[in-house]
């Protein structure tokens, strides 16, 4: 009876510590595999951020590029509208930019050169491309007053900024993670090529001239009594060149009609070929300095003008521009 029972008891033991083995393995199975579960899960989080990151860092490598793209052919669009209407856009300038820049249209009418190229267009990207990678993204532009455009010390004469400043919320479809930031993206826009509309409005369109900086190889522009690189600086086939001059207006205030002078950073002018306003029939006062919006305005102040030795009897300069064109030495009455 003692055996037997000794034998019980010998297999209650061994069943107790099987179970107990049986247990212990369990947990350790349960453990390792929370343990990688929650690693698992902690690399797919950091690949999502990881690449939810290279996205938002995206959108800034390109942002650059499409506000230069964006803004570049909104002021093509803004300045066909001016020479279109033979006006100028006076204190609007700003807010068309913004809706050409955003939506394609000026005054209401969508413009080719701006077709799959707004700012918006982008947006609408950023959508589908987000989509791809599994992320929701809503991009915005309260009323669209985020969107500046300027000139400044830092744009100097030949670019104007802009600045595009964005509402972002940004979601991972997994429900991982979040993100919400405002921020603003700038370029510069270069103004190369772009007309001038002060001779856009002035011509009405007849004569129309590209900005375009005078090269150096102009410079000096009179050596002795040698005014050929003077002469240079307008021509009838290719247009004139521009200068900058702190007595002008800036090509902001020329969109605007603003034809005064604007400050050291960002004025500009040209000097007008009278031949080719001749050709096209467009009339002027013949008494008036050829600086161009000299010529084109009723602007006071620059009412001296003199002839200039060694060049044709039309190239009349103000002396307030002698200095700049450096043709001090040879002025002389007009006949």
């Amino acid at each position: 009876m003692k055996k037997t029972s000794l034998l019980s008891s010998r297999k209650g033991v061994f069943y107790l510590l099987l179970s107990s083995l049986f247990i212990a393995l369990m947990i350790v199975v349960f453990l390792a595999y929370k343990e990688y579960s929650y690693t698992d899960r902690q690399k797919v989080f950091d690949t999502r951020i990881r690449s939810t990151n290279d996205f938002i860092r995206s959108i800034d490598t390109d942002s650059k590029r499409v506000i230069y793209i964006s803004g570049f052919r909104s002021l093509i669009a803004i300045e066909d509208y001016v020479a279109r209407i033979s006006n100028y856009t006076f204190e609007d300038t700003e807010e068309l930019f913004r809706i050409a820049f955003y939506n394609g249209t000026v005054n209401g009418t969508q413009v080719d050169v701006l077709k799959n190229a707004t700012y918006s267009d982008y947006l609408n990207k950023l959508i589908v491309i987000a989509g791809t990678i599994g992320l929701d993204i809503n991009i915005s532009i309260p009323n669209i007053t985020g969107i500046k455009l300027y000139q400044t010390n830092e744009t100097g004469p030949w670019q104007v900024g802009v600045n595009v400043t964005v509402q972002i919320n940004l979601s991972d479809r997994t429900k991982l993670a979040k993100w919400n930031f405002n921020k603003t993206y700038s370029a510069n826009v270069l103004l190369v090529n772009i007309r001038d509309p002060v001779y856009s409005v002035s011509t009405h369109g007849l004569v129309p001239n590209p900005i375009r900086m005078a090269p150096d190889a102009l410079r000096p522009f009179v050596t002795g009594t040698n005014t050929a690189n003077l002469l240079s600086l307008t021509t009838i086939t290719n247009g004139s060149y521009y200068i900058q001059d702190p007595l002008a207006p800036s090509f902001l205030m020329r969109l605007k009609g603003r034809l005064n002078e604007s400050s050291a950073c960002c004025g500009i002018e040209s000097l007008v070929n009278i031949p080719s306003l001749i050709i096209q029939g467009v009339t002027y006062d013949s008494s008036r300095s050829i600086v161009d919006y000299i010529l084109f305005s009723n602007i006071t102040g620059y009412d001296n003008v003199s002839c200039v030795q060694n060049t044709t009897s039309w190239f009349k300069i103000d002396e307030n521009h002698s200095v700049q064109y450096e043709v001090g030495g040879l002025l002389y009455p007009c006949p």
